[in-house]
């Protein structure tokens, strides 16, 4: 069976509702690498509250993997942040 490894990317200030599909890629994918993993899916797209499934490649191992995110928006004291939890299998 394979591990299940869980990821976080919290991108301070931004909310994925106010971007086009282009540039929430653009932006993903620097925060996915930054996590380790490259996303080969184009666009690479999560909505808020709903679960996606985004193909990718492992940066260390060249595995290709599967990682299921969900995204949340959060809105304290005017402060916002996307939220994006992913299980990676």
């Amino acid at each position: 069976m394979e591990q299940v490894k869980q990821i976080m990317i919290i991108l301070e200030g931004i909310n994925i509702e106010d971007f086009s599909e282009e540039e929430l890629t653009d932006l993903l994918i620097d925060a996915f690498r930054e996590q380790g993993y490259t996303p080969t899916d184009r666009p690479v797209v999560v909505r808020n509250g709903k679960i996606s499934s985004i193909r990718a490649v492992e940066n260390d191992s060249q595995e290709e993997v599967e990682i299921y995110a969900l995204a949340q928006i959060v809105n304290k004291n005017g402060n916002v942040k996307t939220v994006i939890t992913g299980r990676v299998v």
